[in-house]
């Protein structure tokens, strides 16, 4: 299964969400590849320590049959990743000029799918070229909403766009509600309200905020690993389960 976690707006949890499904998938015993989309390499931060010689832009621009050279093992068993690097701003550029441009990540995973359970693409925070790539490759979009100003104006515009590009009515997808405070009452009762209309789709799953997601994140560590009994490691927990027991129908 590949999911591609997008969100047009930044600071809502993409990137932690990528970093912790991944090692969750790989935990059960599951071999995952990360692909990092977003040019701010966070999630790549998380897996490595040096610069890459390839990162995903040789992965999408190669020809399928030379995407295995663009992935590299973690220390973590099950786990490999894709990286980025800062090239990848120049790549989109790149990208933009070519014949099926929006294909190029679904033919180059097309050749590496059968070595990998899960696939899980970490989109940068807008609707450009690298993430109409994530949306054609994704079996299933899961789009982590934050409580506040905003939280659900991304959505249909990027359900929209992914309509297009896919030319489906039915776009498989999940919204993951993250960074919830349990405290702002009167907001998440607006907040509620406002996702109303996406609840058949919502996870059961919620993130709550919490201090040692914000600091594993600073320590570029998944929770698992950097604070195994704390909140956010049990709800992450219980969003591989989740996940992992929905059932996504085939492509056409």
């Amino acid at each position: 299964m590949i999911y591609a976690i997008t969100n047009t707006k930044g600071g809502v949890g993409k990137t932690t969400t990528a970093t912790n499904l991944a090692c969750g998938f790989a935990q059960r015993n599951r071999k995952t590849l990360l692909v990092d989309l977003d040019p701010q390499a966070h999630a790549t931060q998380c897996f490595m320590e040096n610069r890459p010689d390839r990162d995903v832009g040789d992965f999408i621009m190669d020809k399928p049959s030379q995407a295995l050279k663009s992935i590299i093992p973690t220390a973590r068993e099950n786990l490999d990743i894709v990286p980025s690097t800062a090239k990848l701003t120049e790549t989109a550029e790149l990208l933009s000029s070519r014949i099926r441009r929006e294909e190029r990540l679904m033919r180059a995973l097309e050749a590496v799918r059968d070595e990998y359970r899960e696939i899980i693409l970490d989109c940068p925070p807008s609707l450009n070229i690298l993430t109409y790539n994530a949306v054609i490759a994704g079996d299933l979009l899961i789009i982590p909403v934050q409580p506040g100003a905003g939280a659900v104006a991304g959505i249909d515009p990027l359900l929209e766009t992914a309509t297009e590009l896919r030319d489906e009515e039915n776009i498989p997808y999940r919204i993951l509600i993250t960074m919830f405070d349990v405290r702002t009452s009167r907001t998440n009762v607006i907040f509620e309200e406002l996702l109303e209309e996406y609840r058949r789709r919502l996870l059961k799953t919620i993130i709550s905020k919490s201090e040692s997601l914000n600091q594993a994140n600073l320590a570029g560590k998944p929770i698992s690993e950097f604070a195994p009994s704390s909140r956010g490691a049990y709800e992450y927990d219980a969003l591989c389960d989740e996940i992992l027991r929905l059932r996504i129908p085939s492509r056409p």
